[in-house]
């Protein structure tokens, strides 16, 4: 039991990952780790686990011994496994009942995986690499030569200058140039004349919440500056630049002037 504890403290620390702990300790009983992990326990007394609600699990570190302990995977993107193998390997994971799995992929040990917003260039990533992204992702400036495969587990924006091979992507893709200027997600961002003044020419603004365009703000101005969105869930402007957002937006949510807005807020307000 000692050695139950121990791993746990680990876990708790941060010192180990669940996968660390369950792979080290597969002699072990299950009953005492959290929910939190993805690791859903049974009934006490009952030595299986269960793996659910996952963008990705990596099994490639995994024994026959510390397969044996899963029951079954549930509504999983991806399931990484060994390159190659072992007979022993594949006789326990074939075992493990699997429900709404999306892919399964053997790779080799050189493998990165990137959880939520990510922007990945050449010096983020290794050569003759996979890189599994779970979240908003953005590759740009990936020379061909890396050899870089690539599964995406979310919305993708690309850059023709990222050269990658895309094994599988679930989400949608954006296209932006080279040398776009992106701005990062953001719950709400404002754009006024001081916006406007500051930022670089071919501003993307990717996956924000709301954005709201004041009235000072011109089309001309936004021409200027060849304002883009990408993925934004509502966007306030004056109705004489939806136009002009229209044309330069992809996976916008909605667009609305103050007016609308402050009518659909009575309207839930009195309802």
């Amino acid at each position: 039991m000692s050695k139950l504890y121990g791993g746990l403290r680990e876990l708790k620390n941060g010192g180990m990952n669940f996968y660390d702990v369950l792979t080290y300790y597969a002699d072990l009983p299950l009953s005492a780790f959290a929910h939190k992990t993805g690791i859903i326990k049974k009934k006490e007394g009952n030595n299986m686990a269960r793996i659910r609600n996952q963008a990705s699990v990596d099994l490639r570190s995994f024994t026959p011994e510390a397969l044996k302990k899963i029951k079954s995977i549930m509504n999983v993107h991806l399931i990484m496994l060994p390159e190659n193998p072992t007979p022993e390997f594949t006789e326990a994971y074939t075992s493990i009942e699997k429900t709404n799995v999306m892919t399964e992929i053997n790779v080799s040990g050189n493998a990165s995986i990137f959880n939520g917003m990510t922007i990945l260039t050449k010096n983020d990533l290794a050569a003759n690499s996979l890189v599994v992204c779970n979240g908003f992702t953005v590759l740009r400036d990936i020379p061909a030569e890396m050899n870089i495969r690539v599964i995406i587990n979310g919305s993708l924006v690309k850059s023709p200058d990222a050269f990658i091979e895309a094994l599988k992507i679930n989400g949608t893709i954006y296209k932006i140039d080279n040398d776009a200027n992106i701005i990062r997600p953001v719950a709400e961002i404002d754009l006024d004349r001081n916006f406007m003044n500051n930022i670089k020419a071919k501003t993307v603004i990717l996956s924000c919440g709301k954005a709201t365009i004041s009235d000072e703000v011109t089309e001309e101005m936004l021409s200027e500056k060849q304002i883009k969105f990408i993925a934004a869930r509502k966007i306030i402007a004056r109705k004489e630049l939806h136009g002009y957002i229209q044309a330069n937006s992809e996976g916008v949510g909605k667009i609305l002037t103050t007016e609308e807005k402050e009518k659909k807020k009575r309207f839930f307000r009195w309802k």
